[in-house]
């Protein structure tokens, strides 16, 4: 049986990100002290997802509001406050 290939983006994003650069999360985290650009409270680094409190990336300016993957534009979230922030605007959080 031949396994169908999981597509996790939409080719929108997929083509947001061919754009941008080249991004290693792990990079983004130590670069910014793994501390939430949101709540500005620390990550624990040994946290994995599904955990509310474990690192991810969000963009600055979202993608859907013209935002870019760049360096610029990205820093480490907590992924409940990354959730809870959405595709806002950071003055709108």
């Amino acid at each position: 049986m031949a396994r169908r290939k999981i597509k996790y983006y939409s080719p929108k994003r997929r083509a947001l990100y061919a754009k941008g650069d080249s991004i290693v999360a792990l990079d983004v985290f130590e670069a910014h002290g793994w501390i939430c650009n949101i709540c500005q409270k620390q990550i624990n680094k040994y946290l994995r997802v599904p955990n509310w409190w474990a690192a991810t990336i969000d963009h600055v300016i979202p993608l859907a509001e013209g935002g870019t993957h760049t360096w610029e534009n990205v820093a480490p979230a907590h992924l409940r406050c990354n959730l809870e922030k959405g595709n806002r605007m950071p003055h709108a959080v």
